[in-house]
This record gives structure tokens, C-alpha cells and sequence, in this order.
């Protein structure tokens, strides 16, 4: 039960060299959902898209390989950032901060990034309404979390820091959160034989 305690807590905020290894482990088991997150955001070149908890920066790294975005990442932890600029270096901006409290103008991005975050979002959804205030009208939002069957196996998950998904509560909070409901799309995808990922996208009317 400890080494679960430890683990989930280093998945909130990941910390010091045992964040960055986890960080970096992360990376590898994140390629598939990282993968179709960008496949289903689909940047185009100029665009300004902002990774919030960007982490070790390989979401950043793939949306450039894509198109020559403007990118930024944000993320509360310094240990992740350090680990971003050192991949990405003059590419992209970087911004620490929590997410639910990122100063930037408001609808200053085409798009917001969003993977294995909202397990960490508020009874408020403070952290998806930030994400939302962050976008141009017309802007889109694409979000991945691992559903909450498949997170209900894991230990780490059940120490209380982190909220769990379905298909119909990320649905929900995207609502709550004021995205244009005729406008909220959640998919479900095979990650692995026995884990299940959420995708969504919205958009701000």
C-alpha cells in the first residue's frame, strides 16, 4: 500500500529523479494514447496549441513532427518542464503552473492537449474550465484518460488522488464545464488487450 501511495502521488506531481524516471516510463506507455490524442486534434501548421501538464514534453514533441505549431506546455511540476525544455530547448514555450491557474490571455489557442490530467480535476471542473477559457471560439479541446475499469485494477489509482472516468462523467464534465454540448464527442479505444482509454473532444462556441 505504500509503494501504491508513493506511486500516485508521483503521477500528481512528479517530483525530484524518481518523478523524471516515472516521467520518462510514462512516455513509453503513453506512445499509443499520445498517438491518437494528436491523430484526433489534428494541428495544422501556425496553429497555437497549448499541452497542459505537458510533462516530459513528448506530446509537444509529436505535434511538431506534425505541423510547425506554436506550441506551449504547462505544467505544475519543474521536474517535468526541466525535462520538456531539455527535449524540445527553443521549440516551444513553458509556462509552471497549476492548470486550473495558467495566466495566460484568455482565447489566445486554436487548441488545448489534455492527456492523464483530468484525474486530478476538481468537483468544480476548475481545471477544464480554465482549459476552455483558453480557447479561441471555434477552438478544440482533445483529452485521453484511462477508463475507469481498467483504473479500478490498479492500486495506485484507488489512494484518493486520483477521479475516475467513464464514458457518460467525462461527458458530464466537459458539459459542466461549458463546452458546447452539441459539440462534446467521447470515444472509447482499445489501448492494450485489458485496458481501455477515454478520447474526447470539444469545442468552445
Amino acid at each position: 500500500m505504500m509503494l501504491a501511495h508513493r506511486l500516485a502521488r508521483q503521477l500528481a506531481h512528479p517530483k525530484g529523479l524518481p518523478g523524471r524516471l516515472l516521467g520518462n516510463a510514462m512516455d513509453v506507455v503513453n506512445r499509443k494514447p499520445t498517438r491518437l490524442a494528436v491523430d484526433l486534434l489534428a494541428p495544422c501548421p501556425g496553429e497555437a496549441v497549448i499541452d497542459a501538464g505537458c510533462g516530459t514534453g513528448a506530446a509537444m514533441a509529436e505535434l511538431l513532427a506534425r505541423a510547425d505549431c506554436r506550441i506551449t506546455g504547462a505544467d505544475a511540476s519543474a521536474t517535468m518542464l526541466d525535462a520538456a525544455r531539455q527535449r524540445l530547448g527553443p521549440r516551444a514555450s513553458y509556462l509552471e503552473a497549476k492548470l486550473e491557474d495558467i495566466a495566460l490571455p484568455d482565447a489566445a489557442f486554436d487548441a488545448v492537449l489534455a492527456l492523464n490530467v483530468l484525474y486530478f480535476e476538481s468537483k468544480d471542473h476548475a481545471m477544464l474550465r480554465r482549459m476552455r477559457g483558453l480557447l479561441k471560439t471555434g477552438g478544440r479541446l482533445v483529452a485521453y484518460v484511462t477508463d475507469r475499469q481498467s483504473m479500478e485494477n490498479w492500486s495506485f489509482a484507488r489512494e484518493g488522488f486520483h477521479r475516475l472516468f467513464d464514458k457518460e462523467t467525462l461527458w458530464a464534465a466537459l458539459a459542466d464545464a461549458g463546452f458546447a454540448q452539441a459539440r462534446i464527442e467521447v470515444h472509447e479505444v482499445a489501448i492494450t488487450r485489458s485496458v481501455t482509454g477515454l478520447l474526447a473532444r470539444a469545442w468552445r462556441s
